[in-house]
C-alpha cells in the first residue's frame, strides 16, 4: 500500500532541513504536509506555511489549519523539561478535524500516516480531531505534547 503514495526528493529535503534548523528553536515552528488528491504525492503545503512561520502560540493553529481537510503537521515545540533542561522535540500532529466528511480523505491520510511519521523521524504522534476551537482543547494538546515517553 505504501507504493500508492509518493514522497519526492524536494519534500524529503524540506523535512530534513526543518528537522536540522529547529533543533534549538526558541519559538514554535511548524511544517504543513498534505497529500495531493489525484496523484497521492505527499508535499509541503505552501499555502499554510507562511502563517505557520509567523505562529507564536499553539492556539493559532485553529485559524491556520483547514477545518475541512486532514493534514500532517511537523511541529518543533520548545519547552523546558522537569530537570530544567531546554529541549525542542519534534512532534507529528495528525490534524483530522471532525468536520471532515469525506471518507476518501480520511482513508488517504490514515494510509500515509506511518510513511510520513517515518520520514519525519518523530517519536511522538498526536492526533487532533477537535479543531482546537476552545482553550481546553489547546491545553489538552499542550499536555499531550509535553508528556514524556
Amino acid at each position: 500500500m505504501s507504493n500508492l503514495y509518493q514522497l519526492g526528493t524536494e519534500t524529503k529535503n524540506r523535512i530534513s532541513k526543518f528537522r536540522i534548523s529547529t533543533g534549538r528553536a526558541e519559538t514554535i515552528k511548524g511544517l504543513s504536509i498534505k497529500i495531493e488528491p489525484k496523484t497521492y504525492e505527499i508535499v509541503i503545503n505552501e499555502d499554510e506555511q507562511e502563517e505557520l512561520d509567523d505562529m507564536t502560540e499553539l492556539n493559532e493553529l485553529a485559524e491556520i489549519m483547514p477545518d475541512n481537510s486532514p493534514r500532517f503537521l511537523l511541529l518543533a515545540y520548545p519547552m523546558t523539561n522537569k530537570d530544567g533542561i531546554k529541549q525542542t522535540p519534534l512532534v507529528l500532529i495528525y490534524w483530522k478535524p471532525s468536520t471532515v466528511v469525506s471518507q476518501e480523505w480520511k482513508m488517504m491520510y490514515a494510509g500515509a500516516l506511518e510513511m510520513v511519521r517515518n520520514e519525519c523521524g518523530t517519536y511522538k504522534l498526536v492526533e487532533v480531531s477537535s479543531g482546537l476551537e476552545d482553550d481546553d482543547d489547546v491545553e489538552e494538546l499542550i499536555e499531550q505534547i509535553e508528556k514524556t515517553k
